[in-house]
């Protein structure tokens, strides 16, 4: 992330918390934007003070091993609750996600 302050939710006030971690498993199924998805639980944030954000992809098969015809996508990320972040791809027949995120709080 670059200058936090930025981002209008974090002119007025700064930092409130920053939570980290990493993704890298199967991912569950759905349909849309969500054909493939990882939920992953965090502390509680306000959302409208809330940027996420997602280094990773969701592709096929395990590990960080891949061949040449096993194409990546980007995967990208959203707060579907206050204790809940979502990373998704639209495309079904990716299964795993692999990368971190952050999750970034205004006061």
């Amino acid at each position: 992330m670059s200058n936090l302050t930025q981002f209008a939710p974090f002119a007025g006030g700064g930092l409130k918390s920053l939570q980290t971690g990493y993704v890298n498993g199967t991912s569950s199924s759905s349909t849309g934007e969500d054909a493939r998805y990882f939920d992953v639980t965090v502390s509680a944030v306000v959302i409208a003070k809330s940027i996420p954000d997602f280094q990773g992809n969701i592709g096929y098969g395990g590990g960080y091993y891949f061949y040449a015809d096993q194409v990546q996508t980007i995967a990208t990320i959203r707060l579907t609750s206050t204790t809940n972040l979502r990373v998704s791809s639209r495309d079904p027949t990716y299964s795993n996600a692999n990368g971190r995120w952050y999750l970034a709080e205004a006061n």
